[in-house]
């Protein structure tokens, strides 16, 4: 989060159901395996409660944006910061990170993301140009605490 020091434009980007973007291997479908009335039924999909499920979607998060990592883009789970450091760079550091999104098939989530914003909500705190701030609404419920 310290890297948004300096940035003149953030966005903020939220991967849509991030485990059900993953295919499962085709030999391991059989291992989600569950019965109903209807009968036999298995993910083709990674499942929220897989217990490798988190993991193997930062990982793929991780090869989708790793061009983009540490210079444009920081990542946080499901969370994605695009970074610019000037505004005239913004459409071009928006369109490599959204072609390397593109490539790997990775859906975002519209009704979450925000584009071109001088500061914005990561992980519950305010991050801007000036660096990580603490959010006024929790600052607010501890005084009145």
């Amino acid at each position: 989060m310290d890297s948004t020091v300096g940035c003149e434009l953030l966005s903020f980007l939220d991967a849509y159901s991030g485990f059900n973007q993953i295919r499962m291997a085709r030999e391991d479908e059989e291992k989600t395996s569950f019965t109903t009335p209807c009968g036999l039924y298995c993910y083709i999909n990674m499942s929220y409660g897989l217990k490798n499920a988190l993991p193997t979607f930062v990982r793929a998060t991780h090869i989708t944006l790793k061009d983009h990592i540490g210079k444009t883009v920081e990542v946080y789970v499901d969370e994605i910061v695009i970074k610019s450091r000037q505004s005239e760079t913004f459409l071009r550091d928006l369109d490599g990170v959204f072609q390397s999104l593109r490539k790997y098939k990775m859906m975002l989530n519209l009704e979450k993301c925000v584009f071109g914003v001088a500061a914005g909500k990561l992980l519950g705190f305010l991050v801007s140009h000036r660096g990580i701030e603490a959010n006024p609404k929790k600052i607010q419920a501890i005084e009145k605490m």
